[in-house]
């Protein structure tokens, strides 16, 4: 929802070996995340991979013929499993996949329901996208909803821990500190106790409008 992503420039000159990850590619008019997080690994002298669950997504790219990155059709837990750790670090990781549901509450209603506060439809509103997005999920295979977002996201930080460089920064997308609750909440909300317990600890994080977290382990 944010552009976390460019928070995460201010520390990338002090990653040293590895790999940068970017799961969930950039859409074509989207907000450039894989053009310009590429740009910076080549600035730096290291390489890109993206990857992407939807086909459709990964051959919009392609055809964009972005340089430095290569393109994976495949979900992050699948790529992460099968990183060559014992050969390779993940020194850069951007979370920005399994998308949120903003207001379930509301897509349940249906594809073109609204209801505002008066608990009445509100006319004349565009489509729930939201509701679009669930019925690609379900074509690909997937249920798309919060507890699954999540769900995904820490079984990613999981299998990404093996691989990760000493010097390394997460960067995860639609993911803030809820100070009501104090807790982390959106789609590494899990995620993010995991990586404090594995020598991370949150460099940035913030709600509206940017709604992403920033985690380190040794960055300053």
């Amino acid at each position: 929802m944010g552009q976390v992503f460019r928070k995460a420039e201010q520390y990338l000159d002090q990653l040293e070996v590895g790999t940068w990850v970017e799961i969930g590619c950039g859409r074509d008019g989207d907000d450039g995340s894989t053009k310009t997080i590429a740009a910076w690994a080549e600035q730096r002298g290291k390489y890109l991979f993206t990857v992407d669950i939807d086909p459709y997504h990964c051959n919009t790219l392609r055809l964009m013929t972005v340089p430095n990155v290569e393109v994976i059709n495949s979900s992050g837990e699948s790529f992460l499993e099968t990183f060559p750790a014992h050969t390779n670090y993940i020194s850069f990781l951007y979370l920005d996949n399994f998308d949120w549901d903003w207001h379930p509450d509301q897509t349940a209603k249906g594809p073109n329901i609204v209801i505002g506060p008066d608990n009445k439809p509100v006319v004349g509103l565009p489509e729930n996208s939201i509701f679009e997005q669930q019925q690609r999920y379900k074509e690909l295979g997937y249920e798309m909803n919060n507890v699954n977002s999540q769900r995904a996201h820490l079984r990613q930080a999981e299998l990404a821990i093996k691989s990760l460089a000493p010097k390394s920064l997460i960067v995860c997308d639609d993911t803030w500190y809820n100070k009501w609750w104090g807790h982390y909440s959106g789609k590494s909300g899990s995620a993010v106790p995991f990586l404090l317990n594995h020598g991370f600890e949150v460099l940035y994080t913030e709600e509206a409008p940017v709604y992403g977290t920033i985690l380190g382990r040794g960055i300053k």
